[in-house]
């Protein structure tokens, strides 16, 4: 009986103890989002019932133990949920993502964040050991026979019997309290779709918890070692059916290939964003933006101040992903670069210059360090070559001869030097640069030539009357000037060649500065709106925290004639469709999950990864629950259904990169 005692005290410590995992992480990091409703709602009573399961699972493990092991194993549980919790935590506080455990294999990329963990700690992390120092203390006062808590073993073979059998029927209950009214409409989604398939990490945690949200991306990641066949070609021939189709607009063909003899250069340019932008903290960005008086060439450009590059699971990589594809990357996957590597994109960018016959090459001034794309550009993609640091002849410097430490980012300037002959000696040539100099981290002693260029842009910054900003601030500043210069390089370079008339060049930020804490960059918009000056300025709105994601896209070329700035909306998986509708190249618009932003058919959506979505009509919050529409009344009914339609055309695009769609129809 005093074992059974035991049990049920541990037991019921246990249950508080996970409890109050779950209120201090809901309080911390969802309450912002769903505010008090984490916690007086039906959906927090099912937490408590899932909380309640999970203790007696533990506990059917705990009681096979002596005292000793019972002790030893309790502490690895209390253990193993405080880790959970806090690196969730720290996670979101950084990426303002979740991770899941499709991302287990990428520790190296994860290493370049270890940094900006002191960063973000704040008491409240202290808090989640809590439970783990009141774990210590009743091991203690048990040695000392103060109390018993943990002699627990079973007394007969009955009772694991009766606790598997409880916390089955438990579990049971737990699942049956899950909605699944779907209804007739085609892209209606339930609460039980976010419990089957963890698709959006808040709302399943909101909903079920994060220890819940933990076990289905465990079992959904374990069972998704081949393609998803929960969808079928058929599904697949539905979508592009109500997928509209691409009429020519004004736009069609505004800088046909043939017709002007064109190159096209595309730069992603690592970190830009809109307060790079300044005549004398990056002159070179700004003049080729607005324009030069004194050249005759920089006329300036059109300028898309409604772009967004939604940061993605991995970051760089995957708005590479969206923009070379068409496509976005499938979140259940360690890596999109890595799984589809074997993958046919018809449709990429560079398959769309093959096909007339121009000489596409890659360039970036980093190793394969985080993602294939050594393979991935020349195998996947269709470019001609790829030159990675070690192609274009880049040395790393050792530690005795660096002024810094972490990561040794190489210089935009110097890939230019290095890169730009072998693209100029071609014809026609479709060349992509990607940039790395003005990556994080932002801080002094971490970064070369951030530390290098500092000096000049404290002076600079002191000059314009903005020597008050946060440091952080101030070395992203001398990170983006050794971009500066390498703009301002290939410039020269295609005048000394007489290239840079007959050249497109398109540039654009891969994401937010995410190196930057989000309340430094709002307050820094708001500084910026502040100040009294005629040059051009793009400023985020800050009318929800979603336009974080709104960054530089600019298209320059000397018959554009003028800078000109363009409201339509679009986002990084639009980016292919948009480009070869206004190269009048051959594409097939309805196979890609990214439209035209000058199309008239079809309404451009930006969706997030935490599949939030915005349209120019309205938007939805999918964190908060929130939908904001500036034309109409949607009813709940309406805006699942739009929820529904993301949802499925996420599946549509995870099917057709398992199965390798196009593939398929090529046999």
């Amino acid at each position: 009986m005093e074992r059974l005692k035991s049990a049920i005290n541990l037991y019921v410590l246990l249950v508080v103890i996970m409890l109050f995992f779950e209120i201090t992480f809901k309080a911390h990091v969802l309450f912002e989002e769903f505010g008090w409703a984490n916690y007086f709602s039906f959906d927090s009573l099912r937490n408590i019932l899932f909380v309640i399961t999970y203790a007696l699972f533990a506990m059917l493990l705990l009681r096979l133990f002596k005292p000793k092991g019972v002790r030893w194993a309790f502490a690895m549980v209390i253990v193993a949920l405080s880790t959970l919790y806090i690196s969730q935590d720290i996670y979101r506080q950084i990426t303002n993502n979740f991770y899941s455990f499709a991302m287990s294999g990428d520790l190296a990329a994860g290493f370049t964040f270890f940094y900006r963990i002191p960063q973000v700690l704040s008491w409240v992390h202290g808090i989640y050991l809590a439970p783990f120092v009141l774990t210590i203390i009743l091991i203690q006062m048990e040695a000392r026979g103060k109390l018993s808590f943990f002699n627990i073993r079973y007394q007969s073979y009955k009772e694991p019997f009766i606790v598997v059998l409880s916390a089955m029927f438990l579990l049971y209950v737990s699942v049956l309290t899950i909605a699944d009214d779907k209804g007739e409409d085609p892209f209606a989604f339930s609460d039980y779709d976010l419990y089957r398939e963890p698709i959006v990490p808040t709302a399943t945690m909101q909903k079920f918890g994060l220890i819940t949200y933990t076990r289905i991306d465990l079992v959904h990641h374990l069972s998704t070692g081949g393609p998803n066949d929960s969808f079928s070609e058929s599904d697949v021939d539905f979508w592009y059916d109500i997928h509209p189709g691409h009429e020519p607009n004004a736009m069609t063909g505004v800088l046909d290939l043939d017709e002007n003899n064109l190159n096209v250069i595309m730069i992603t340019a690592e970190s830009l964003d809109t307060y790079a932008i300044h005549p004398e903290l990056t002159p070179n960005l700004y003049r080729l933006i607005v324009g030069d008086d004194d050249h005759d060439s920089l006329n300036g450009s059109w300028y898309f101040n409604r772009f967004y590059a939604p940061l993605y699971y991995r970051n760089t990589a995957d708005t590479e992903f969206m923009i070379q594809t068409g496509f976005y990357p499938n979140r259940t996957v360690h890596l999109s670069m890595l799984n589809y590597l074997d993958n046919t994109f018809p449709q990429s960018l560079p398959n769309l210059f093959n096909a007339r016959d121009y000489t596409t090459l890659a360039f970036h001034n980093f190793s394969d360090h985080f993602y294939p794309r050594e393979t991935f550009h020349p195998n996947a993609l269709g470019y001609d070559a790829y030159f990675s640091e070690e192609r274009m002849g880049f040395v790393t410097p050792s530690s005795d001869e660096r002024d810094a430490t972490g990561h040794y980012w190489h210089s935009d300037l110097e890939m230019m030097k290095r890169a730009l002959p072998y693209v100029l000696k071609e014809d026609n040539f479709f060349t992509y640069f990607l940039t790395v100099t003005g990556h994080l981290p932002y801080e002094s002693g971490r970064h070369d030539y951030a530390q290098k260029h500092y000096p000049l842009i404290d002076d600079i910054l002191t000059n314009i009357g903005r020597e008050d900003i946060p440091e952080a601030l101030k070395y992203y500043h001398a990170a983006h000037w050794e971009f500066d210069l390498a703009l301002g390089y290939l410039l020269d370079a295609l005048e000394a060649e007489n290239q840079l008339d007959n050249t497109v060049i398109v540039v654009y930020g891969d994401h937010y500065a995410y190196g930057l804490s989000s309340d430094d960059i709002w307050d820094y918009e708001e500084y910026r709106s502040l100040e009294n000056n005629d040059s051009f300025t793009h400023i985020k709105d800050d009318e929800t925290n979603l336009n974080i994601h709104n960054v530089p896209f600019f298209i320059f070329h000397p018959t554009l004639t003028s800078f000109h700035e363009f409201d339509h909306l679009m986002s990084s998986v639009d980016v292919l469709p948009t480009l070869a509708n206004m190269f009048g190249l051959d594409f097939i618009p309805e196979e890609l999950m990214g439209g035209d932003a000058f199309s008239e058919e079809y309404k451009n959506t930006v969706i997030f990864s935490n599949v939030s979505f915005m349209t120019v009509d309205y938007r939805y919050e999918i964190e908060r629950e929130v939908f904001i529409s500036k034309t109409r009344q949607y009813t709940s009914q309406e805006i699942r259904s739009l929820l529904g339609e993301i949802l499925f055309r996420n599946r549509i695009n995870n099917f057709i990169l398992e199965h390798d769609y196009f593939a398929e129809e090529d046999d």
